[in-house]
């Protein structure tokens, strides 16, 4: 049986408590990825030109400093990676963690949260950053509707129990957008060839 890892960037909280119900699920261990300066506020005002995320997304070539890394990344078969949409594009920060880690021979499952901006070019910007790993393509298996995870817990059980049933033919990523404050958890998956 592969060894999993859940890795996430998250400044909201959303991303980081869909990160941690997938480590559930998967018996996954898990990182976060955290920035050096904590972002405020004031950082994130995307409506700001001079605000700091801002000015991260649009140099391509910014790689904000993080806090530690994942120890003995050899280990791990599968990492699924989570991160925001910010303006329309995976976070700098995200490629920090992609470039300070070898992710050679690894399956790798994105996944993201957002507020409308889609899942933009996410699929093939992590292609094009880790040529070395197999990056799950997405087919829409399923939606449930709640908070980040459904609190109903028949709701839930029949959400573990898809899960479980992927995984015994095929591999999944699990993919989650936040739109008008409800969050719409698609499995995806990926047929092993």
């Amino acid at each position: 049986m592969s060894k999993k890892l859940v890795a996430w960037f998250s400044v909201s909280g959303v991303t980081a408590k869909v990160a941690r119900e997938i480590a559930t699920v998967e018996s996954a261990d898990c990182f976060e990825i955290v920035p050096e300066a904590p972002y405020t506020a004031a950082d994130l005002d995307w409506t700001n030109k001079q605000s700091r995320s801002t000015l991260e997304m649009t140099d391509p070539n910014c790689r904000p400093a993080t806090i530690g890394c994942v120890e003995d990344m050899a280990q791990y078969d599968v990492v699924f990676a989570g991160f925001p949409i910010w303006c329309g594009k995976i976070p700098n920060i995200v490629y920090t963690f992609m470039e300070s880690h070898d992710f050679a021979g690894k399956t790798v499952i994105p996944f993201n949260t957002h507020e409308g901006s889609s899942q933009s070019h996410s699929q093939r910007d992590i292609e094009n950053a880790l040529p070395d790993a197999t990056v799950l393509q997405r087919l829409h298996v399923a939606a449930i509707r709640g908070d980040v995870m459904p609190d109903d817990e028949a709701v839930r059980r029949r959400y573990i129990d898809v899960v479980a049933r992927l995984q015994l033919s095929v591999a999944h990523a699990i993919f989650l957008h936040v739109h008008e404050r409800r969050v719409v958890i698609r499995l995806a998956i990926a047929v092993e060839t």
